[in-house]
């Protein structure tokens, strides 16, 4: 078997986000031509906190960002999780997700993570183009291409849509787009260290180096301090009951996380604090007593939609492809989407590097989408799965989950350390983007010669 020299393909990446500056990382450490259009004028200034996890940060190390990424992130130890009555049901403690997965989660606000992303992209030779409208896609044997809202037409050997839930390149990946499926409306709110230190109800949690969440009937928070202590950040849940149905809204307002999608305004997001009011009234005091220090210009609202599962993610010339919420956009009761959609990049970068000519990028498409689409849908599933568990109302399921959770704090030794840091989820955080493409791609393009490919 002779060693192949890799060929570096012109690749256009549609969506500057947390997906779209992610895989323009990795496919520019392989030495490809990279261009990310991005619609709005500038980056986002809006979301609340995300906890990056170890199956991501595997691939964010090999991109040189783990450092970078740690100053930027508030310090936590634990997460404590209390049913709405105050009543402790779990304790995760950050040291064992570092012990048992090789990585402690970081905490980061969506802003600055992006931003992140956007400076290692730039320094890699990224070319971001701000103010990019996409208007139009089309193939020819030439390639694909896109045409700007300006009439500028735009060639490349791979198009990458990292363009959202509303995707217009899924659309004409799919021929048509399909309809979403809602999941629940979340306030996203932001408390200024002030006011949370006005109330001995409320000091102690923004005191506190840890996260907390409550979980409740069709409802459940998460909480916690956003860097150095400046705010506390809150993200208010409520789930859609005969008594609350989701409330009517703008498509605009419609996301998979807590992003602000191009052409969205903020004041369209406004939230409502009296809704959030009318649900807690089951919830202990301390809730009670951060939900009305909330200003009201710092409650945001966002409705929490997903994809149903897609037929694929590549256009049938191989050329055009999709990945983050474009492909998989899953509600957020896991923490996942953004992790997920970081891997979609690792394992697209690694996929490409083994081709010899464009004639192989569909094959290296393929291949992403074998390693990525099966684990994606998982993860979504167990991501809607998750947000049924959290909002049990009264009942018998309720009590078995509760009491499962009684026999879990009781745990010490290895067990302990294993549950601590959700180690039920070990398919989810253990996963390692390289050993799974690696799985795939020695059967599709044989065993790799020499040195592998580096991100």
């Amino acid at each position: 078997m002779t060693l192949k020299t890799n060929p570096k393909f012109n690749i256009l990446i549609i969506g500057g986000g947390i997906s779209g500056f992610g895989a323009s990382i990795g496919l520019a450490r392989t030495g490809h031509t990279i261009t990310v259009l991005e619609r709005s004028a500038s980056l986002q200034t809006f979301g609340g906190g995300l906890l990056i996890s170890s199956n991501a940060l595997r691939v964010l190390e090999e991109y040189g960002l783990l450092g970078r990424l740690k100053e930027v992130s508030e310090r936590w130890e634990n997460h404590t999780v209390f049913r709405h009555d105050g009543v402790v049901l779990d304790i995760l403690s950050n040291g064992a997700n570092g012990r048992v997965f090789g990585f402690e989660m970081l905490n980061v606000t969506r802003p600055v993570y992006q931003r992140v992303l956007y400076e290692a992209a730039v320094k890699e030779g990224v070319d971001v183009r701000f103010g990019a409208k996409v208007e139009g896609i089309q193939e020819s044997e030439r390639g694909p291409s896109v045409r700007l809202s300006t009439g500028e037409v735009l060639s490349a050997d791979l198009i990458i849509g990292a363009d959202g839930i509303k995707s217009p390149t899924r659309a004409y990946i799919l021929n048509g787009d399909i309809a979403l499926q809602p999941n629940s409306t979340c306030y996203q709110c932001t408390i200024p260290a002030s006011l949370m230190l006005s109330s001995p109800l409320t000091a102690p949690l923004i005191k506190e180096h840890g996260l907390q969440s409550w979980w409740g009937p069709n409802t459940h928070l998460i909480c916690g301090r956003t860097k150095n202590g400046d705010s506390y950040s809150a993200s208010f849940f409520i789930h859609p009951s005969p008594s609350s149905p989701l409330p009517s809204s703008s498509p605009s307002h419609t996301s998979s996380s807590n992003a602000v999608h191009s052409g969205t305004s903020d004041n369209n997001r406004k939230g409502d604090i009296s809704h959030i009011l009318s649900n807690i009234d089951p919830y202990e005091d301390r809730i009670k007593a951060f939900i009305n220090l909330i200003p009201e210009e710092n409650c945001k609202l966002w409705n929490v939609a997903q994809l149903p599962d897609l037929q694929t993610w590549v256009s049938s010339s191989g050329r055009i492809v999709v990945l983050g919420d474009a492909a998989h956009a899953m509600s957020p009761h896991l923490g996942q989407g953004a992790a997920i959609s970081i891997e979609d990049g690792g394992v697209l970068s690694l996929c490409l590097a083994r081709t010899s000519s464009t004639l192989e990028i569909k094959k290296a498409t393929k291949a992403y989408e074998t390693v990525m689409k099966g684990r994606a849908e998982r993860v979504k599933k167990a991501a809607e799965m998750s947000g049924r568990w959290k909002t049990l109302g009264e009942g018998k399921e309720r009590e078995r989950r509760d009491e499962g959770f009684r026999r879990r704090l009781e745990e010490e030794g290895e067990k302990g350390e294993w549950l601590r840091a959700s180690g039920h989820l070990a398919w989810v955080y253990g996963w390692e983007f390289r050993r799974e493409s690696e799985r795939v791609l020695e059967g599709v393009f044989g065993r790799e010669v020499g040195e592998k490919a580096r991100i």
